[in-house]
């Protein structure tokens, strides 16, 4: 009976000392990326404040820069981010569908003053899911699905946590997206360096982004 009971015990404490060994391993990223995204409480206002414009019979969503079917759509896209960023565990990986190199800007999590930099993502490539993707550089004569550049080159941002294929539409040639986009950085709106480059030059770049 004593023998018994003491090896109840000890294989309490052991398996006392095994969850707490398995707390302190638990990786640092193992928390959804709303718990350290600042973009989440901005997504979660901004979803709020629409759909609230959205259920006013008497909202003027002209005046408000919607149309009907826009602002149901932008309604789509932020609940689609809130999802992302309350499911994912990564901050962010790119995929490169396309037949020539794309520019991707991104940082290491672990470095916490890193800022994104530009790096290049061959053909067929995916980022390392150790490596935080927060966007894709648009050169200025690019065609983009479903955005207007204006002639500028810019940052198509994403919510953290967003895993993006990058593809071509093998009709019209233009890049296209399949999780929405967060912003649209033009050089005014960031300090973000935005290089200078055409397509054809970010195709002619040497592949460096980190890769899986």
């Amino acid at each position: 009976m004593f023998r018994t009971l003491k090896n109840a015990l000890s294989f309490l404490l052991f398996a006392g000392v095994l969850l707490v060994l398995v707390g302190v391993a638990r990786p640092a990223n193992a928390d959804p990326i709303a718990e350290k995204s600042p973009q989440y409480a901005e997504i979660t206002q901004s979803l709020g404040e629409l759909t609230q414009l959205q259920a006013d019979p008497n909202a003027d969503l002209e005046a408000a820069g919607y149309s009907a079917a826009s602002l149901a759509q932008k309604i789509s896209d932020l609940r689609f981010q809130k999802y992302i960023q309350e499911t994912s565990e990564d901050y962010g990986i790119c995929s490169n569908t396309t037949a020539a190199t794309v520019g991707v800007y991104g940082y290491d999590p672990d470095r916490k003053t890193a800022t994104p930099q530009i790096a290049y993502l061959g053909a067929g490539q995916t980022t390392d899911d150790d490596w935080a993707c927060t966007g894709v550089f648009l050169p200025a004569d690019a065609t983009v699905a479903g955005l207007d550049l204006g002639g500028e080159g810019a940052i198509a941002s994403l919510v953290d946590g967003t895993r993006l294929t990058i593809s071509e539409n093998s009709t019209t040639g233009a890049i296209e997206f399949d999780a929405p986009i967060y912003k649209v950085l033009k050089a005014a709106d960031t300090t973000t360096p935005l290089p200078q480059l055409s397509l054809a030059d970010v195709a002619a770049q040497v592949a460096n982004a980190p890769v899986d």
